[in-house]
């Protein structure tokens, strides 16, 4: 087994978060129903397209884009099958008012970066009411039909 790749120094202030389960809200702005409700979508949605997708919340960035800290976060907890690189990490910081959506490069073709852009866009309107649980929701649904969830 080889050893895992060293990290960039792009990573270096992402704060070391644990995954457990498919969402992790390090910014505490999810209640547990609506973290239960998240988690099960996510576990259909993977289900259904052996694609995997994760959310994390952060109460700062610590000076890294959101892109970058996404990405990080999506590397380090191995979202995504390895072989196919086909994860989507979805980022909330919702205190310096903040989201990304990383892709793997083996969806890329499927969800690119402008449409990710596209996406954040359409979850923005919940994220300004603080309903942070429907911009969510709107965001899985959006990614998870443009890869191929016919749900």
């Amino acid at each position: 087994m080889a050893a895992p790749e060293p990290e960039s120094a792009v990573c270096m202030g992402v704060p070391k978060m644990a995954l457990e389960g498919r969402v992790a809200d390090a910014a505490n702005i999810l209640n547990a129903e609506v973290e239960q409700q998240l988690s099960e979508r996510l576990a259909a949605y993977e289900q259904r397209t052996t694609h995997q997708m994760a959310i994390a919340t952060t109460s700062a960035l610590n000076g890294a884009a959101p892109m970058e800290f996404a990405t990080c976060l999506g590397r380090r907890w191995g979202i995504g099958d390895a072989r196919r690189d086909d994860g989507i990490l979805i980022l909330v910081a919702p205190n310096e008012r903040q989201s990304s959506i990383a892709v793997g490069y083996g969806l890329e073709k499927a969800l690119t970066d402008v449409e990710a852009k596209a996406v954040i866009k359409d979850m923005i309107p919940s994220f300004q009411k603080n309903d942070y649980a429907s911009g969510l929701l709107i965001g899985i649904d959006a990614l998870a039909a443009q890869t191929g969830d016919l749900k």
